[in-house]
């Protein structure tokens, strides 16, 4: 969108002597020219052709409302929260992306953004009680955070975009030094004030995999999965799946196959590839089901049509069953795809 600004926003200021100046336009003509043609990058270039416009940018920002204290903030960023981020746990990469494809020259300004984020998320922190020293992981401080511990009271300004965006540049440090205390401060925010389910996944995947936070969150596997279950109660797929994981290792929790199996169903009936597997596998092991073959390679089936390379090792161990259980036409593609002739031959 184009920025706005207000019908006479150009009415008060007062042309200087020997001052070049588009003032002798009329100010609703002025503010119509821009409005409708003029983007951020135009803006921050009129914003240099007189004194009395150089908070041009700023106060269109700020008349703008949300929309555009965001579609600005992404501009500053240029790509750094583009590259920053991957697939799934990137908060709006399709628009950051296409705003900075769009920026028409706006210089890359971190620090603003994350002022205009800071603003826009609608919660206040005090930095020094998130300050972060660079060898705190290796101290014996356990900073994780369950979902029960929030303490803080309720918010109806918090913004989960903004959130989810500042968390990501804190933990990789855009706009400044990493603090990974601050950024898991941000993915608590989003999750208890806006209900937000991505925040539970990348919190949990945070305290899990230490390549997630490039070894800046210590591994708590308890916290792990206090955030799987909570995001996969909120619906989120692969944290059913992970969570799945966690009870049939028993990672942070009690070994438990019957949860386990759950899980995985959940997830596989949500189109998770790997979940049918693991279904089928419950039933080839006998683990929490009684031992059924058949019903455990119609999930490899299902996995193995998925693209999932381990359904088809399941109906290969499973091939006698396979031949008796699915149709003849099932096979012929499984072994047209996978280019599997033992499942049709002996």
């Amino acid at each position: 969108m184009n920025p706005a600004l207000p019908t006479l926003y150009f009415s008060h200021f007062i042309e200087k002597e020997n001052e070049i100046s588009l003032q002798t336009l009329p100010p609703e003509l002025l503010h119509r020219c821009i409005a409708q043609f003029a983007d951020w990058g135009d803006l921050a270039k009129l914003a240099c052709v007189q004194k009395s416009w150089k908070n041009l940018v700023g106060d269109a920002a700020e008349f703008g409302g949300r929309d555009a204290k965001w579609e600005l903030s992404m501009l500053l960023l240029g790509d750094s929260i583009v590259e920053s981020s991957d697939q799934e746990a990137n908060v709006s990469n399709e628009r950051s992306h296409s705003y900075f494809q769009c920026s028409r020259g706006l210089a890359k300004n971190e620090a603003l953004a994350i002022q205009y984020l800071t603003e826009l998320s609608g919660v206040d922190v005090d930095n020094d009680v998130f300050a972060y020293e660079t060898d705190e992981l290796n101290s014996e401080h356990d900073n994780s955070s369950l979902p029960k511990d929030w303490t803080v009271g309720p918010n109806t300004t918090a913004d989960e975009s903004a959130l989810l965006a500042l968390a990501k540049c804190h933990l990789t440090g855009i706009g400044g030094n990493p603090n990974p205390n601050l950024a898991l401060h941000y993915l608590q925010a989003a999750y208890h004030y806006t209900n937000s389910v991505q925040s539970a996944h990348t919190l949990a995947l945070l305290y899990e995999y230490p390549k997630e936070s490039n070894n800046l969150v210590q591994i708590d596997v308890y916290a792990a999965f206090e955030w799987f279950k909570a995001a996969a109660e909120l619906g989120h797929v692969s944290s059913m799946a992970e969570l799945a994981l966690c009870y049939e290792l028993g990672c942070g929790t009690a070994q438990n196959d019957n949860a386990a199996l759950d899980w995985y169903t959940k997830a596989a009936n949500h189109g998770h590839g790997s979940s049918h597997y693991s279904v089928g596998e419950h039933y080839e092991e006998a683990r929490g089901v009684p031992l059924d073959h058949e019903e455990a390679c119609l999930w490899y089936h299902r996995a193995a049509v998925m693209g999932e390379q381990d359904g088809v090792s399941g109906l290969k161990r499973l091939r006698q069953v396979a031949r008796r259980v699915l149709s003849a036409n099932n096979l012929q593609e499984l072994a047209e795809q996978h280019e599997l002739d033992e499942i049709l031959h002996e």
